[in-house]
């Protein structure tokens, strides 16, 4: 199964998303790998409005969640800014992130809360892949 979102890049339309795609995965993941996949990829759609610098262009992000046997693999693909290839690298401990912080954490819980992540910048776009692990009886 297959599921397509798509959001104008505006940080108003990211809980709207993330709650539509949770809701579509329910029977898919369990409660934790919902809850994960909640915080990871709210924090991944909001940096690809905040830093895809997408600007007059308007071009939509398009979220595509595909359900197979031992994960659901999320992508994010937004027509911004190329992100740098090594955005993922180097990314710091979950632990060493103020809570309260409202910028520079995301990368941090991103990749604490996937159990698969895969970054690919490229000309006029950036595509993000997320996996979360199915458990047994989810």
């Amino acid at each position: 199964m297959t599921i397509v979102l798509e959001m104008p890049p505006s940080l108003g339309e990211v809980d709207p998303v993330v709650i539509s795609l949770k809701a579509q995965l329910e029977a898919a993941l369990s409660e934790d790998k919902l809850s994960a996949l909640e915080i990871a990829v709210t924090e991944a759609l909001a940096n690809a409005v905040k830093h895809g610098d997408t600007g007059s262009a308007g071009q939509p992000i398009r979220v595509v969640a595909s359900i197979g046997e031992a994960e659901v693999r999320v992508e994010i693909i937004d027509a911004g800014r190329q992100g740098a290839v090594d955005l993922f690298k180097d990314v710091g401990d979950i632990a060493e992130v103020d809570p309260l912080a409202e910028n520079g954490r995301g990368l941090s819980l991103i990749c604490h809360f996937v159990d698969g992540l895969r970054f690919e910048p490229a000309e006029g776009r950036n595509r993000l892949e997320l996996t979360f692990l199915r458990e047994a009886g989810a």
